[in-house]
């Protein structure tokens, strides 16, 4: 799947300058768009604990669809998703790096 930058860039890199996401944009490499229809073949948080890093400002994946699917792998995995909010966009490494550093090694500490 291609991503053109400058009509992606706005909705990935939402929290970015314009520039900015644009060349952040320019970086992603193609993207199966297969694995979006294709069946799950292994579910990772049925075996183990779940983290998830909640981007409140995504407009790829909305809050509240992040949200129904933390709910889906609770009501799967019998288990509580361990869920961190962050005010972020689509792509948190790129416009709050530190915030990310700290969720994970929060995460790595309650292991």
């Amino acid at each position: 799947m291609y991503h053109d930058p400058i009509t992606s860039a706005p909705i990935c890199f939402s929290d970015l300058p314009k520039e900015e996401g644009e060349a952040w944009m320019k970086k992603f490499p193609r993207h199966s768009a297969v694995c979006f229809g294709s069946e799950l073949t292994y579910a990772g948080y049925k075996d183990i604990p779940a983290s998830w890093l909640l981007c409140e400002e995504d407009l790829c994946i909305p809050a509240e669809n992040q949200r129904e699917a933390i709910e889906l792998i609770e009501k799967v995995s019998g288990r509580k998703v361990d869920v961190t909010s962050i005010k972020t966009g689509h792509v948190p490494p790129a416009s709050a790096p530190e915030k990310v550093i700290d969720w994970i090694l929060d995460v790595a500490g309650k292991a």
